[in-house]
C-alpha cells in the first residue's frame, strides 16, 4: 500500500484555479460567451506559447467576475486539494482584478474566506491568501493595493506578493511599495528568477525584503546567489511543471529542483496555475517522486511550505502535528 503523503502548496493563483467546467458554468451564469476553441480537454485550455497563454489567461480569467463566482472557485479548488491529501494552501489573490469587474475589495475576498471557511468545515483543509499587485499595471497601482490591504486587515490575507510582467518591470520600480510593507512587518513574497536570470533575483532580494521567492530556480545559475539565498533562509516557491509547460525547463529530470534542495535551499512544490499547464499539487508531488524524493524528502517539501507560509504560528504548529 502507498504511503498517505501529506500536502501543502503556497504558490497558487487563485484565479488560475478556474476549470473548463467552472468556466462554462460562470459563462453561463453572468450571460457571457466563450469559444470553444478555449478548452484543450476536461481539466485543460488549448495555447500555443507564452504569449498565447497569457491571452487565454485573460480571456477565461475575466469570465469571473461576482462574489459568487469567488465563492465557487475558491471552495472547488479546496474540495479538489483535499482529495489529494493536501492539509494547506496559501493562495494569491488579485484585487485589481476583482475591481476590474465591478466588485468591491471587501466583497469579492468575502466570496473567497465564505468559501475557505466551508472547505475547512467539509474538507479539514486549511487556506490563507496573498494579496497579489500586478507589476504590468505600474508601481502606483502595486502601491495602492498594498495600502488597501494595511488598511483593511483580514485574518484570511497573511502577505502580499508581486506578480505580472517580470521581464519588463523590474524590482527597483516598487522600492516604495516594498519599503513600507517592511515598515508595517507585512510579510512579502515577490515572483523572480522565472524568466529572469540571477541578477533580477539579486535585485528582488536587495531591494524588496522577500522572505520567499514566486519561483526562484533561475538562481542556480550563480551559486554565490545560491549561497547567498540558503544563508537568508529565503525559501523558493518552486513550479517545476509550470516551468516545462512554458518550456523554461525540457523536463523534470533537467529542472533544477533536485540541486537546490540538495544544496540545502528551502524548497516548496506547487502548481501555480493548474488546468492551463495540466497540473495539480498531488501531480508536482508524483514528479519528485518519480524523479528520485523520497517520502521523507517529500514531506520535507510539505513541512517547508507549512512552515514558511504566512500563517499564525498556532495554525502551523497544528498542521505540522498532523505530519508528524
Amino acid at each position: 500500500m502507498k504511503k498517505k503523503i501529506y500536502k501543502a502548496e503556497i504558490h497558487v493563483h487563485l484565479e488560475a484555479t478556474i476549470t473548463p467546467a467552472l468556466c462554462r458554468k460562470f459563462a453561463k451564469r453572468n450571460q457571457l460567451e466563450i469559444s470553444e476553441e478555449i478548452f484543450g480537454n476536461d481539466y485543460t485550455y488549448a495555447w500555443d506559447d507564452f504569449y498565447d497563454f497569457i491571452k487565454k489567461y485573460d480571456i477565461v480569467t475575466s469570465l469571473i467576475t461576482t462574489p459568487e463566482d469567488y465563492y465557487d472557485l475558491t471552495y472547488n479548488y479546496l474540495k479538489d486539494c483535499a482529495k489529494d491529501d493536501v492539509l494547506y494552501v496559501e493562495a494569491m489573490v488579485s484585487s485589481t482584478h476583482a475591481k476590474m469587474k465591478g466588485m468591491t475589495y471587501h466583497s469579492f475576498m468575502e466570496g473567497v474566506t465564505a468559501a475557505a471557511k466551508k472547505a475547512e468545515k467539509d474538507f479539514g483543509i486549511v487556506s490563507r491568501y496573498i494579496m497579489n499587485g500586478i507589476r504590468h499595471l505600474g508601481p502606483e497601482s502595486v502601491h495602492k493595493t498594498a495600502i488597501e490591504v494595511l488598511k483593511n486587515p483580514h485574518p484570511y490575507l497573511v502577505g502580499f506578493g508581486l506578480a505580472g510582467d517580470e521581464l519588463h518591470f523590474p524590482p527597483k520600480l516598487f522600492v516604495k511599495t516594498f519599503d513600507m510593507l517592511k515598515k508595517e512587518n507585512f510579510p512579502i513574497t515577490v515572483h523572480a528568477g522565472e524568466w529572469d536570470g540571477p541578477e533580477k533575483i539579486k535585485d528582488a532580494i536587495h531591494l524588496l525584503h522577500p522572505t520567499r521567492l514566486g519561483h526562484g530556480v533561475r538562481c542556480i545559475e550563480d551559486i554565490n546567489l545560491v549561497n547567498e539565498i540558503r544563508d537568508l533562509d529565503i525559501v523558493l516557491e518552486t513550479c517545476p511543471t509550470s516551468n516545462i509547460a512554458t518550456k523554461i525547463y525540457p523536463n523534470y529530470r533537467e529542472h533544477p529542483i533536485r540541486e537546490l534542495f540538495d544544496k540545502g535551499l528551502k524548497v516548496t512544490v506547487n502548481s501555480d496555475d493548474p488546468p492551463f499547464f495540466n497540473a495539480s499539487i498531488g501531480g508536482e508531488y508524483d514528479a519528485m517522486s518519480q524523479i528520485g524524493f523520497t517520502d521523507n524528502e517529500l514531506l520535507t517539501l510539505t513541512k517547508n511550505a507549512i512552515t514558511y507560509s504566512f500563517s499564525d504560528n498556532e495554525s502551523k504548529n497544528n498542521l505540522l502535528k498532523k505530519i508528524d
